[in-house]
């Protein structure tokens, strides 16, 4: 604090502000106006950082990305699960039988998680699937056998390379911040399920 003695006042810079306080040493009411306003200043710049941080956070902001990726990303899930329970229950290969039960539980808990969240955002997130996985399954149903294997395990290689593309334009185009987590906290798994795909599609 720099303190000026100019006619009768004391010249008081505080805080970059320069304030005329007049030289009354025993004037206890006009000191103690001073200092509240100063608090009160310090209150409001407290409250406009807080508007600010508000500002910064993208938890409810969307763009069309996002909204694009939960429709897809759902409708996603849904064929995995779908096209899971199918071959835990017609494949022949024990891996793929098993590859089949791991969709149905890991693509359950992600469908769970992704609707929490487009529920909280009103975001469209259809229970149904698309015309690609519509003729999939057709094609399924009518397979047995080595057959049916091939197909299925060669479906989810090309499926999760798509898939792996959708999450990674949601993680670098996306607005909206629990989107974004929640494809990078499913990409690892993503990657995971494409590499053990390609594993078991190389024998047929």
């Amino acid at each position: 604090m720099i303190n000026i003695h100019p006619g009768g006042f004391q010249l008081q810079f505080f805080s970059g502000i320069f304030l005329f306080v007049p030289l009354l040493h025993n004037n206890h009411n006009l000191l103690k106006s001073l200092y509240m306003k100063r608090i009160l200043l310090v209150a409001v710049v407290a409250a406009l950082l807080g508007c600010n941080k508000d500002d910064d956070d993208n938890s409810n902001n969307l763009n069309s990305t996002d909204t694009d990726f939960t429709m897809k990303a759902t409708m996603g899930n849904t064929a995995e699960i779908s096209a899971g329970q199918m071959a835990s229950l017609k494949a022949t290969a024990a891996n793929v039988k098993a590859f089949g039960q791991m969709m149905v539980s890991d693509h359950g808990t992600a469908k769970t998680e992704l609707h929490n969240i487009a529920s909280d955002l009103n975001l469209y997130s259809p229970d149904s699937l698309d015309a690609q996985h519509v003729a999939l399954a057709a094609q399924l149903s009518t397979l047995t056998g080595r057959a049916f294997d091939s197909v299925y395990i060669h479906s989810q290689v090309n499926d999760h390379l798509q898939t792996i593309s959708l999450f990674q334009n949601e993680i670098n185009s996306g607005m909206n911040s629990r989107l974004k987590n929640y494809a990078n906290d499913q990409m690892p798994h993503l990657q995971l399920h494409l590499q053990n795909a390609q594993a078991i599609a190389a024998a047929y």
